[in-house]
């Protein structure tokens, strides 16, 4: 299978509209970075958008 395959999700919801949801910045800014030491993982399809 790919890694793309939603064979395992009902398709109520693979029919659905994408919808992307904001983000709150002020809570990522407030967000203990303590919790993250040690993370070292990098998405490597991660686009940033300009």
């Amino acid at each position: 299978k790919s890694r793309c395959d939603v064979g395992n999700f009902d398709k109520e919801f693979t029919k659905m509209a994408v919808e992307l949801t904001p983000t709150d910045k002020l809570f990522i800014m407030n967000l203990d970075q303590n919790e993250f030491q040690g993370f070292s993982y990098t998405n490597p399809e991660f686009i940033i958008q300009v």
